[in-house]
């Protein structure tokens, strides 16, 4: 009896606390339906512009990147877009030397593909074979219960290989160009834009209060974007000269690809490991030789992943693991590589403007 009266207080006690709370707001419904409408636009206009969005993302970081020594030639008395025009062609010098160091090597082995896959199924064929026995113990499988009808084939064709690489080659050759050029006009005249913009605003504390945000997102991204670029360079030269110890062939070339495919986190250097193995398979006939190369670079980006990358960028860039897996995995579907290789760039960019906006602040402590 005495539970029952427990259990009735407490049911009388819950419809108590109900008419004493309000109503649904239908306003406030409104707005976060609004902003969920609004949040899918932003991903419908961001993924069918990509063509257009994509290369001005990359100069806008490129842009960031190399704005320090664009102001340390302007302070030797040089006009901005002279000092865009020298930093611009000192990149394109040091990108031109590197691609023509490794394009001998990549070509080959593009042409070697076919080569190649024959190669590796030759090495795989115990494994195919046992592949072949458990299709075959299927298809018995299948006639034995009777679903031994054959589906209908239905031949899909498009266009063959030689016109896609020359569309994809046209595509990506036009949009280099296009950063380049953006990367340029970012560079000569970002900083009379911007000036132009601060000055129209007519109050004095809405002007601090932009210099403050701009300065703190310039300087805290410019950081970030050299280290994270050194970083990347001194992997690449390291694990270059693992592969050339280790009799891997064409170390430069894949030491360069280990220092770019790293700016995708995680993934990047899973991508890397699952090449390194492909070729030390094609290359060597000792299974310990096989895997040393992989094995060796894993361990080379784990400590560089868990020691050098935090000590060097520090508590306040470093990013939450959980934020960073999900941008690269975000971006890479929506733009595909170039996308995962700007998740994390953009991420800091993200953060750092949430640490810098009051009302954004506990959004950027939670990315950090």
């Amino acid at each position: 009896m005495a539970e029952r009266t427990a259990v009735e207080r407490t049911f009388a006690e819950a419809k108590e606390e109900q008419k004493h709370l309000a109503p649904h707001d239908p306003a406030k419904v409104q707005k976060i339906c609004l902003l969920i409408l609004v949040g899918l636009a932003v991903m419908y206009t961001l993924y069918f512009a990509q063509d257009v969005l994509l290369p001005v993302f990359l100069a806008f970081l490129l842009s960031l990147l190399l704005r320090g020594p664009v102001k340390a030639l302007h302070r030797l008395k040089l006009a901005e877009p002279v000092a865009a025009v020298l930093v611009m062609l000192g990149l394109i010098g040091a990108v031109g030397a590197g691609v023509a160091a490794v394009a001998e090597p990549a070509v080959q082995w593009v042409e070697r593909a076919p080569t190649v896959l024959a190669e590796l199924g030759e090495k795989l064929k115990d494994l195919q074979q046992g592949l072949a026995q458990a299709r075959e113990a299927t298809q018995q499988l299948q006639q034995m219960t009777g679903a031994d009808e054959q589906p209908t084939e239905v031949v899909v064709q498009g266009p063959n290989l030689a016109d896609e690489i020359l569309t994809q080659t046209q595509m990506v050759i036009a949009q280099t160009l296009l950063v380049i050029a953006l990367t340029f006009f970012f560079l000569a005249f970002g900083r009379h834009t911007l000036e132009s913009v601060i000055r129209s605003l007519p109050n004095v504390q809405d002007r601090l209060h932009l210099v403050d945000i701009v300065n703190t997102v310039q300087i805290n991204i410019s950081t970030y974007l050299l280290t994270v670029t050194g970083i990347n360079l001194c992997l690449g030269i390291v694990a270059a000269g693992m592969f050339w110890l280790m009799d891997v062939p064409n170390p430069l070339l894949w030491g360069m690809v280990a220092g770019l495919l790293n700016f995708i986190p995680y993934l990047g250097s899973a991508c890397t490991a699952l090449i390194l193995a492909v070729v030390c398979l094609l290359t060597f006939d000792d299974w310990v030789r096989m895997l040393a190369p992989p094995l060796g670079f894993m361990l080379l980006t784990a400590f560089e992943g868990n020691f050098i990358t935090p000590t060097v960028i520090g508590k306040r860039l470093t990013l939450n693991p959980i934020f960073v897996f999900s941008t690269v995995l975000f971006w890479g579907w929506l733009w595909g590589v170039p996308g995962a290789l700007l998740a994390v760039p953009i991420l800091a960019v993200f953060k750092i403007l949430c640490d810098a906006t009051p009302q954004l602040r506990t959004l950027g402590a939670l990315m950090g």
